[in-house]
């Protein structure tokens, strides 16, 4: 993973002057090595472009940056990611990268580290206008990362090694009018092998500390991501003018460009939109093996603007356990399925991000006024809160199935308001399970007693659907299914108004 966020970073930073369809010559060169180096620097040695045929090829060595690490114990290597860049005209690059690639690095003592992958095939086109891709696509075979961690506080060391089969994907990019992009893209894994090995120190054996040793294994894993109103130039600009400023006092003395840059940049996306789902997947421990046909994962972000909004969404099927693991009686009743679902809104994150660059002087300790930072939370939350909805909601086994959705007002001041619904068939199945133990085992007779007052708050529809429609939006009140029953949860009613 680590190495194709340096290439996708690295190819990012190729903003050259535009050159016609021609044989490569030394000043082109010349040029794309300084525009190179706007971004990373121009320590000698780490950016090195030749021309050759039609082609530029470029060399991007971390080593003299390594060698003036000052961090003691630290070694480290990484190969050099070499690029061939082909011109075609109107300011477009083929760009391609292959061969096999190598990092590794150490803390004496403390940790250790290497990732190899035995060939890699890249192609991509960039645009210099829009500072992207306009296409791209990759493949990896044989990828390895092995690491070692050595604890100072438990003295216990921990080697894990990971495999990976096979790693590709590709992405495309449209320049808008504006300067921004849409994107997306698409990456998978395959044949995902990951054992993690524990040894313990002689006094954790002998308090019986347990292992912690584990095998996980996924046959695939898919990633879908699509990017909307990226400021990919505006950030790399603003990237640059960090590398152009490396020391304190020169980004005091240009903070009215840096505030500049970081407008410009703003709201840096508009909406990023990311899935990923895998297939296969099992974890053995010494407890047993855990295991997930499919799961999934996504996640929502809307840039630094007005309309602020997170939202993150995870779920499973077929979700299966050792045996022993819980008491016999659950059997059937640990969830199988799960999903959650949930966004976050009602937030201004650009106002404040705004204030913040009118208002800081770097030069200053703190950079903003004192006293000003209580007018940061209302221009943060205008309405004094934030909105939480649940949506989709599932929990599942083969006895029961548990559907819910929710709309909660959390205020900065007083409690949380709002609305729920939850729905379950199976209820009484449950029950009489939990009923069957419940003579025996103390567990089961603990569980009993929440599940006969959880059906008593209930509304039975006429499928056997039990429902439970909460309202939490009136003062002091607890409705469930149009009964309040704060009284019986022990919540006092609040004072009269004077």
């Amino acid at each position: 993973m680590l190495k194709r966020h340096i290439i996708a970073a690295t190819l990012l930073l190729v903003s050259a002057s535009s050159a016609a369809l021609s044989a490569a010559t030394q000043e082109e060169a010349d040029r794309i090595k300084a525009s190179l180096q706007s971004y990373l620097g121009s320590e000698t040695g780490v950016v090195a472009v030749a021309a050759q045929g039609d082609d530029y090829v470029v060399t991007l060595d971390a080593t003299p940056y390594i060698a003036k690490a000052s961090t003691p114990g630290l070694t480290a290597k990484v190969d050099p990611v070499v690029l061939t860049l082909r011109p075609k005209g109107n300011g477009q690059w083929d760009v391609s990268q292959s061969g096999p690639f190598a990092l590794s690095f150490a803390v004496d003592g403390a940790m250790s580290m290497d990732a190899k992958i035995a060939s890699q095939q890249w192609t991509g086109v960039f645009d210099e206008a829009s500072a992207s891709f306009l296409s791209s696509s990759y493949d990896y075979k044989g990828i390895t990362l092995n690491q070692v961690i050595n604890d100072p506080s438990t003295k216990m060391k921990t080697t894990t090694a990971s495999a990976y089969e096979g790693w590709s994907g590709s992405s495309t990019a449209t320049p808008r009018p504006d300067g921004a992009i849409d994107g997306s893209s698409t990456m998978t894994l395959t044949g995902i092998t990951s054992a993690s090995k524990s040894e313990l120190p002689p006094d954790a054996m002998a308090a019986g500390m347990p292992s912690f040793d584990y095998t996980l294994l996924n046959a695939k894993t898919e990633y879908v991501t699509t990017g909307k109103g990226v400021k990919s130039k505006a950030i790399l600009d603003l990237l640059a003018w960090f590398v152009a400023h490396p020391a304190k006092e020169l980004i005091v003395k240009d903070q009215a460009q840096l505030k500049e840059k970081v407008l410009a940049a703003l709201p840096l996306w508009e909406q990023i939109d990311s899935t990923a789902n895998m297939e296969q997947t099992s974890v053995a421990t010494a407890y047993g093996q855990f295991a997930v046909p499919t799961a999934s994962v996504g996640v929502t972000m809307n840039g630094l603007s007005k309309e602020g909004k997170l939202r993150e969404a995870f779920g499973f099927t077929g979700l299966t356990i050792p045996p022993g693991i819980a008491p016999p009686w659950t059997d059937g009743l640990i969830p199988a399925d799960f999903n959650l679902d949930f966004t976050v809104d009602g937030v201004d994150l650009e106002t404040p991000v705004r204030m913040f660059v009118a208002q800081a002087d770097l030069s200053k300790e703190p950079p903003i006024p004192a006293g000003s930072e209580m007018a940061y939370l209302p221009a943060f939350a205008p309405k004094m809160s934030v909105g939480l909805n649940f949506q989709k909601g599932l929990i599942a086994s083969p006895v029961y199935n548990i559907s819910y959705d929710a709309n909660v007002v959390i205020g900065f001041m007083g409690v949380p308001t709002g609305t729920a619904n939850i729905r379950m068939k199976g209820l009484d199945e449950v029950i009489a399970k939990v009923q069957a133990a419940a003579t025996s085992d103390p567990t089961a007779q603990q569980a009993m007693g929440g599940l006969v007052a959880f059906k008593g708050f209930g509304k039975a529809e006429p499928d056997g659907t039990i429902v439970w429609a909460i309202d939490v939006t009136q003062p002091g009140k607890v409705l469930i299914n149009g009964i309040d029953v704060a009284p019986m949860m022990g919540m006092a009613a609040p004072p009269p108004q004077p």
